[in-house]
């Protein structure tokens, strides 16, 4: 579980941080612009992770009728 979600986190982060890269109109590239960068990774990678990890928790269990065919009652109560 953990797994998937860090790997859709880093997905998540690695398409934001290229998108923030390219829309800001920043022609320098030193050194700054790649900490800067890093800096927006991680921190859209640590949200990310936490929310796809406390969301994404379903233990719904799926009923199947075959086995209760007999047992229910299809009466109505009057």
């Amino acid at each position: 579980m953990l797994s998937s979600c860090l790997l859709s986190g880093a997905g998540i982060g690695a398409v934001s941080t290229i998108l923030f890269a390219l829309l800001s109109n920043k022609s320098e590239r030193d050194v700054d612009r790649k900490k800067e960068y890093g800096g927006i990774f991680c921190i859209i990678l640590l949200v990310s992770v936490l929310v796809l990890f406390f969301t994404g928790n379903t233990t719904d269990k799926i009923v199947q009728l075959k086995g209760l065919g007999p047992t229910v009652n299809i009466n109505p109560p009057f």
